[in-house]
């Protein structure tokens, strides 16, 4: 989530109209100056082009399995919510009437699809019949933001501007807690049957159990700027942390223990995050600058170029399909990746453990020849230890570790590859885990 995003409403209320169904493009793929995929030949990637009320696609849901399955999201721009069914290409307006500015979305056990109206200060409901209903919450100008159905079968919701926590019931009658978090953003259900959720400024995450009592973990990183926040494959609550000199990706046990893994470039800008597709280990998530990210349970992070900068990826999901769906807010698209993409730069063998002075090995897959960075991050300073260039295929580096590092660079410490492979803009990211004695 960008700052220009955060917005505030009076509230409104009102009923919707109906869903209309508008038919989807002929065939994938933005072919247009720069919204095509990252790299040329990238088939990891496949954007789908919005026909209707399709400017700034934001914050993303799956609805159904199979073929009958749908993808819902949010058209800030557009102010509307819509659904994609990939099995048939087609995309539909599901409410577009007295929406301005809508954010987050979320299925309910009944197939009712919620989202937070933030321009109206409203939460809509849309039901499986198509009937669309908007409900005022009492705070003015609250901004709504994030929004998932708790264990209670209530749907869960912060309000950014106000500090609260709401929850509404099927029926539509609100209720709202105040907690001590200034800017609560996105929302998810723990492993715990809390609802998690996160700070936009203030280096904390909060939970809210079903009564409506709170508990705040702070987090040792002090000035961090969290974005997305949902429950991962480990069952684990992961989240993001978007400070730009040295954003991250963290995981946060039900006790509160945290820690928080660096991506590896400034200037990533990471969005929402979400679990991988069943059977995986990783977590997915966006990147304001082009690239989707992957990080595994054991904290190894990649990055990869998938859009241009200009699509600003934002929210992510796995589909009804099976596959990992996102939105480019930048060119009214929806883009798929699969889970094993073939281009960028990755390291495939790096020590785990090395000592100053000695010399390692390192090999980085490439898909082309191109620049090549190795460095390590310890309590958020970074320093390079080299660089060099990359042929197409394997390349094998040898890293010296400097036998006068500075305290901050000992012990559990983060190894970093930056990449830029080829003649593309964006550059692949990875980084690691490793001790140095």
């Amino acid at each position: 989530m960008n700052r220009r995003s955060i917005v505030s409403a009076a509230a409104t209320v009102g009923v919707i109209a109906a869903a209309v169904a508008v038919a989807g493009p002929a065939s994938a793929g933005l072919l247009a100056g720069n919204c095509t995929t990252a790299q040329a030949g990238n088939a990891s990637v496949q954007a789908f082009g919005i026909p209707n009320l399709g400017s700034n696609p934001f914050l993303i849901t799956s609805r159904g399995t199979g073929a009958a399955g749908s993808l819902v999201f949010s058209a800030r721009g557009g102010n509307s919510v819509q659904s994609y069914t990939p099995a048939t290409n087609a995309f539909s307006v599901l409410a577009s009437t007295n929406v301005q500015a809508p954010q987050g979305v979320a299925v309910a056990s009944d197939g009712s699809v919620w989202f937070t109206n933030s321009g109206p200060n409203t939460i809509g409901k849309i039901e499986p019949s198509g009937a669309v209903t908007s409900f005022a919450i009492p705070t003015a100008g609250s901004n709504p933001w994030g929004i998932v159905q708790g264990p209670d079968g209530n749907m869960w919701f912060t309000e950014y501007n106000t500090g609260k926590i709401g929850r509404i019931t099927m029926a539509g009658v609100i209720t709202e807690y105040t907690q001590p978090i200034s800017t609560p953003l996105q929302i998810t259900v723990g492993p715990d049957g809390r609802m998690w959720f996160s700070a936009f400024q203030g280096s904390q995450i909060g939970a809210i159990d079903t009564n409506g009592n709170w508990q705040v973990y702070a987090l040792p990183k002090a000035g961090t700027s969290l974005n997305g926040i949902g429950t991962g494959s480990d069952g684990n609550v992961w989240f993001l942390d978007a400070q730009y000199g040295n954003p991250g990706v963290g995981m946060i046990s039900a006790t509160g223990q945290s820690i928080t893994y660096p991506i590896g470039m400034a200037n990533a800008q990471p969005a929402q995050i979400a679990a991988g597709p069943a059977g995986g280990n990783a977590q997915w998530f966006t990147q304001g600058n082009g690239n989707i990210g992957k990080v595994t349970t054991s904290g190894v992070v990649t990055s990869y170029p998938a859009t241009s900068s200009q699509a600003n990826p934002n929210g992510i999901v796995t589909g009804p399909d099976g596959n990992l769906w996102f939105t480019e807010a930048g060119c009214g698209a929806l883009g798929t990746i699969d889970t094993s993409p073939s281009v960028y730069g990755v390291m495939t063998a790096r020590p785990s453990t090395a000592r100053r002075g000695k010399t390692y090995t390192v090999k980085v897959k490439m898909s082309a020849k191109g620049k090549v960075s190795l460095g390590i991050i310890g309590n958020g300073k970074r320093r390079t230890l080299l660089n060099t260039t990359g042929k197409k295929g394997v390349t094998t580096i040898r890293m010296t570790i400097p036998s006068n590092l500075q305290s901050s660079f000992r012990g559990k410490v983060t190894l970093v590859l930056n990449a830029a492979p080829g003649k593309s803009a964006n550059k692949a990211a990875q980084t690691a885990p490793i001790t140095i004695r």
